[in-house]
Parts: structure tokens; C-alpha cells; sequence
């Protein structure tokens, strides 16, 4: 293809003028040579000045595609009409989609047919310069530019003249994108999971031509996210406890890969090594300062039985929740509360509610005095009922059943000091003197422990 054209209508017109301006600056004696050419002459010879000269040009065959009109009178007419003079030496462009320039025969409101500085005749520096000219708007309220078109080469994706694509598409759809993106299209075809739109079309998220951030999305996160994913979008909304990684920053796509992933739903590594890339380190919230859990769970042995199984999701809501800290259940915020069987959904959706509920029990718990049920003593009180993490740390301890070292209150790590034996155990914690307990032999009075069994081990 070559990108030389001539005008029509009001171009040619133009033109005429021109030319018969050229011979009206003869010298008065009307003697001017022009067996030598047009371009020797001293007429045209500027039209062979530029970096790019068109071939008929180059020969002197001006003739090609000018012809002389009769007369003493020095002009010209164009040999054939519009586009169809283009057409004596250059092929004809076929496809379904012609560009409209093409397909009126405007051919010079792009190239100039004598010459240019720019390369394919062009009329502008650049082929997104020629572009720009009349797609102006297109690009207009993009705050960052897709790679080809800031770089001015929208032929990477379009053809100029025509197309048996959409929009003069080189190719179409996905497979115009992974000309380029060729390491998304590797990771499709190795993943568990591809997002639906991937399968369908790039476009459905991103403007092929900028955006507003580097992805060139068509909306930002979350509400891109949102649009499809109208449930998780109702859940964020109700939430009255939100999760800063769905809509902060980089939202969505902290968590889950918006092309492919090898673990579903579309998230970019197993749960909890998620969950553990930004909670390890304490992070602040509006309910409290949480602490650096992968510590707590590295520094640990005993896990609770979610985190054995790497699913943090089974108390936490990873979108939002209506719950103190995401739980996915009621769970008391404060360290003492009044008790209520609903207010700990959570806990009792796994373990026996009756551990709460029941005085006296020989076998719901080792927790015990006898069968005086030492859970129940702790939690069900009316006023300051001790919540679970009163005594328990919940993602994981050095000691069996979850028993803590120590535990928030206020601002103090409020130590426990538990011991345990065969039968029973003590404890002796900043908020009572110490109590000993034995599930076969109860303890009636608990008087405080020797001095010398103070740190005796477990």
C-alpha cells in the first residue's frame, strides 16, 4: 500500500488556484523554459523539497496526473475524479469496514500527493497525529494514554483503509489484545480459573485507548467489580464493618486476579497466605489495633481449627460484615459482656452452645470443678460475662485448648499464668486471686499456690 492521494472538490479547486498563481509569476517576457519540467522550472520546483517525494514525482510524470487545460490560459485538470485517480497505480483496498476518507476518495485529507517530511506522505508528524484530526474526542477525556496510541501508532491495532473487522480492527477482539499481552494469554491457558470477561472480551473492563489509571479500566475499583458482582456489592454496601482492602487502593485486585488464577475465586494465592501478606504487622481499625497475626500463628504450635485448615473465611468475611473485626457471626466486641446466646453465634457455630449454658456438666468440658462447668461460671453472667478471649487467643497458642499466654485489656497485656495438670489446673491472673480447679477430686476452698510451684511447668 502506498499512502499517496489526490483531491477532489474543494481541494482541487485550491490546487487550480494555485498553479495558476505559479504561471502568472512567469517573467513578464513570457519566455519561462518548461521543456525542462514542472519541477525544474521556476515554477513547482519547491514540491520537491521534502524528505518523502511521491514516485510520479520523482520521474517528472506530473502528466500521470495532471493534464493541461486548452487555452493560453496556464492550468491544469486532475486526469481522473476523487479516489479514482489514486487508483491508475494503487490497489484498491477490500474489506468489510472501509474507512470513511477511503471510501469518499479523499485520500489527501491524510497524505499529501507531491510530498511530505513525514513518512507514507502523511500530512501530520505522526500516524496519531493524522488520527487526531478527526477522533479527537475519542481521546480527549483519557487521563492516561494506551501504550500505541501515546505513542502515536494507531495502525499497531488499526488498519487505515480498510478492514473485515470491526472499528478497522486488525484482528478481532481477545486476539488483537494478546499480540501484546502475550503473558496474560500464557496465563490463561494454564490457570484453574479464567474470569468470565476475559473469555468474552478485554473491552468489557478496559477502553482500548486510555483511562483514568495505568490498566486503562473503564471505570476504578471496586465499582468496575461491582457492576457484574452485584452481590458482593450489596454486601460491601450494607456492611457497617468494612474491609479497607475492598475499597482502598488497588480494591478488588489486592485479593483476586481479574484475568486468571490457579486458585478459585479467582484469588492469587492460597486464602490465608492472603490474608497473612497484609496481616503481618499490626494494623490499625476502628475497632482496635489488630495484631500481627502471622507472628502469632508462626510463633505458635496450637492453632485453632480454621487456621489448621487455611481458611480464615470460616469467622471472617473477606468483603464486609455487620460483625465486630468481619466476623461472618455475632461475636461481643468487648472483653466483659452480658450474656446472650445470639451474641455468640460464631463461637457456638462450631462448638456446643451448652458449654454456656449448662452449671453443671461431666462431660461438655475439661473445664471444670467436679461438674461445676467453669465455661458457664466465666461467660453467663448478666453484667460482666468474660467474652471467650478473655482466656482463649483464638488464631493460635504455645498451649493446648487455645489457653493464652496473656490478653489485651486496655492498654495492659493482662497475664494469665495457667498451669494445668493431670486433673484439673490453676490459674492466677491480674483480675483475681489465684483458683484451682480438679475434675475428680473439686476443689471446696482454693487457698493460693506455693511459692515454689509458682513456675512449675504444664
Amino acid at each position: 500500500m502506498v499512502g499517496t492521494w489526490l483531491a477532489s472538490g474543494s481541494i482541487l479547486t485550491a490546487w487550480l488556484v494555485c498553479l495558476d498563481a505559479a504561471a502568472s509569476a512567469r517573467p513578464p517576457d513570457g519566455k519561462t523554459d518548461y521543456t525542462q519540467g514542472c519541477t525544474v522550472s521556476a515554477c513547482h520546483g519547491a514540491l520537491t523539497g521534502k524528505r518523502k517525494t511521491h514516485g510520479a514525482l520523482v520521474e517528472g510524470s506530473c502528466d500521470a496526473c495532471h493534464e493541461a487545460v486548452a487555452g493560453e490560459r496556464h492550468a491544469f485538470t486532475f486526469t481522473e475524479e476523487d479516489g479514482e485517480l489514486c487508483l491508475q497505480c494503487h490497489d484498491e483496498f477490500e474489506g468489510v469496514n472501509i474507512h470513511a476518507p477511503v471510501r469518499s476518495g479523499t485520500c489527501t485529507s491524510c497524505h499529501d500527493p507531491h510530498g511530505s517530511d513525514h513518512d507514507d506522505l502523511l500530512l501530520t508528524a505522526t500516524v496519531g497525529a493524522s488520527c487526531a484530526t478527526c477522533h479527537e474526542k475519542t481521546m480527549a477525556p483519557l487521563k492516561l494514554l494506551h501504550g500505541p496510541v501515546a505513542a502515536g501508532v494507531c495502525t499497531s491495532c488499526h488498519d487505515p483503509h480498510a478492514s473485515d473487522h470491526s472499528n478497522l480492527l486488525l484482528t478481532e477482539g481477545n486476539a488483537l489484545c494478546v499480540t501484546c499481552h502475550k503473558p496474560i494469554e500464557d496465563r490463561i491457558a494454564g490457570a484453574v480459573q479464567v474470569h468470565h470477561p476475559v473469555t468474552e472480551s478485554c473491552l468489557t473492563c478496559h477502553d482500548p485507548h486510555g483511562g483514568s489509571d495505568q490498566f486503562n479500566l473503564t471505570e476504578s475499583m471496586p465499582d468496575l467489580c461491582m457492576e457484574c458482582h452485584e452481590d458482593v456489592a450489596d454486601t460491601v454496601a450494607d456492611a457497617q464493618v468494612a474491609h479497607d482492602a475492598v475499597t482502598e487502593g488497588r480494591a478488588c485486585s489486592y485479593c483476586h486476579d481479574p484475568h486468571a488464577a490457579m486458585h478459585k475465586p479467582m484469588l492469587r494465592d492460597e486464602p490465608m497466605t492472603l490474608c497473612l501478606s497484609c496481616h503481618d504487622e499490626p494494623l490499625a481499625s476502628n475497632g482496635g489495633t489488630i495484631g500481627n497475626v502471622a507472628k502469632i500463628i508462626a510463633d505458635n504450635p496450637n492453632h485453632h481449627g480454621p487456621i489448621g485448615d487455611g481458611d480464615c473465611t470460616s469467622c471472617h468475611a473477606p468483603h464486609g460484615s455487620a460483625n465486630f473485626r468481619l466476623l461472618v457471626e455475632a461475636y461481643p466486641a468487648k472483653f466483659y459482656a452480658p450474656f446472650d446466646e445470639e451474641a455468640y453465634q460464631l463461637c457456638f457455630s462450631c462448638h456446643e452452645s451448652d458449654l454456656a449454658l449448662e452449671p453443671e456438666t461431666d462431660e461438655l468440658t475439661g473445664f471444670r470443678n467436679g461438674t461445676r462447668n467453669l465455661h458457664y461460671l466465666h461467660v453467663n453472667r448478666k453484667l460482666k460475662g468474660r467474652t471467650c478471649r478473655a482466656c482463649h487467643n483464638v488464631h493460635a497458642s504455645r498451649r493446648a485448648s487455645l489457653v493464652a499466654e496473656s490478653v489485651t485489656f486496655g492498654t495492659w497485656e493482662l497475664p494469665i499464668n495457667y498451669r494445668s495438670t493431670e486433673t484439673g489446673g490453676s490459674c492466677q491472673p491480674g483480675c483475681h486471686k489465684p483458683y484451682r480447679y480438679d475434675r475428680e477430686h473439686p476443689i471446696v476452698n482454693l487457698p493460693p499456690m506455693p511459692v515454689a510451684n509458682a513456675d512449675a511447668p504444664d
